[in-house]
């Protein structure tokens, strides 16, 4: 990644790990197995992947009235993304699992300095401030 990347901070807190990329829309119900951090959903780009550690990255979520509880359901059995990062800003559902499991949450994401970011790459994500950089 060159340099930081500046987006909207959605939840705040800070994490870091290694990055993992979808390029398609993701729904905490439904594309994630609780119960391993399994991607099972249709997603070409990531399926079989798991979600636990990374720094999850995609381009919007696709989301329900339910979505919080899977993704808290994620950090409860320890399978949960550290930090989310996404093009567009998430949908509520999300936004309110990821602040009752503490993940941060950075949106807006510049489409210009979209494709900066490499799965496996080590990412530091600060949802107080909006910033996404490599990790130290």
């Amino acid at each position: 990644m060159k340099g930081p990347i500046r987006g909207r901070g959605i939840v705040d807190g800070v994490a870091s790990g290694p990055a993992l990329i979808a390029a398609e829309a993701i729904s905490f119900l439904g594309d994630v197995d609780i119960n391993t951090g399994e991607i099972v959903g249709d997603l070409p780009s990531v399926h079989g992947r798991s979600v636990k550690g990374t720094v999850l990255v995609f381009p919007y979520s696709r989301g329900s009235a339910g979505a919080w509880r899977f993704l808290y359901q994620l950090f409860k059995h320890g399978n949960h993304p550290v930090a989310i990062v996404s093009r567009e800003p998430p949908d509520p559902s999300v936004v309110q699992g990821a602040i009752l499991a503490g993940i941060p949450i950075v949106s807006d994401i510049p489409d210009a300095v979209w494709g900066n970011m490499q799965n496996g790459e080590m990412l530091s994500v600060d949802g107080t401030t909006g910033e996404v950089k490599a990790a130290e």
